[in-house]
């Protein structure tokens, strides 16, 4: 392990709920440039996870370290960006609005947008195939439709690290490659560190780097090819 390029570290970690420990102690690093599964059944604690890591709930033990220091709350948005399965009800706003909400933490305090931010929200509706509905209203979307939105928001929000909650639940294979595809890019291109909470074993395979898994309520590191149908029973 480069302790230069750990970004995340889980010590003695901790997760669940008080009458429901999801987790004995986790012990695991992740490393920049990484694209890793993160994999389990129902019920595991892939989402309570990621709320752990994103503060919106408290770790019952142990402490998560971003390069070695206990990230503020109001850091998360500049180091964190999360995509979640379930669907909100959005009104009023067009899919490049919602692209463009990604860039908010970056604008001055009038929200302006500039130059950099409009080009880097262009290159994200054009890479997920975006430009054909971009003017579209986001409630009238399909489900993967607004998936890629909400995926490509995430993406435009420019953080070292992302999160995905079984991002392509709701795409054809034509779109789950284009997300695949590109997560590996960013991976590897950009040096982004990508947790992806996904049920696709082949995804895992061919695709990341190494695969997290959530099993009897132990997290146990495995290289992404050594996952197989077995570990689900």
């Amino acid at each position: 392990m480069n302790q230069e390029k750990t970004i995340i570290t889980f010590h003695n970690l901790e997760i669940g709920y008080t009458d429901n420990t999801l987790s004995n102690p986790i012990n695991l690093s992740l490393q920049e440039g990484e694209l890793v599964a993160l994999m389990g059944l129902n019920g595991t604690g892939k989402t309570t996870l990621f709320k752990t890591i994103l503060k919106e709930q408290l770790p019952l033990a142990g402490e998560i370290r971003f390069k070695g220091k206990n990230l503020a709350l109001r850091d998360l948005q500049h180091s964190i960006g999360v995509v979640y399965t379930e669907r909100t009800h959005i009104f009023g706003f067009t899919v490049r609005d919602m692209v463009a909400m990604g860039r908010m933490p970056h604008t001055n305090r009038f929200g302006k947008l500039t130059e950099k931010d409009n080009a880097i929200i262009d290159s994200y509706i054009s890479q997920l195939e975006l430009y054909k509905i971009e003017n579209k209203q986001i409630d009238n979307l399909s489900d993967g439709q607004f998936q890629k939105v909400m995926i490509a928001r995430a993406l435009a929000q420019e953080t070292p690290v992302i999160l995905l909650d079984e991002p392509t639940a709701f795409l054809d294979v034509k779109n789950k490659l284009i997300i695949y595809n590109l997560l590996k890019k960013l991976a590897k291109e950009q040096n982004k560190t990508i947790l992806v909470s996904t049920h696709h074993i082949e995804f895992c395979n061919d695709y990341c780097d190494k695969a997290l898994l959530l099993k009897d309520k132990k997290i146990v590191e495995k290289s992404a090819i050594e996952i197989k149908s077995p570990d689900f029973d």
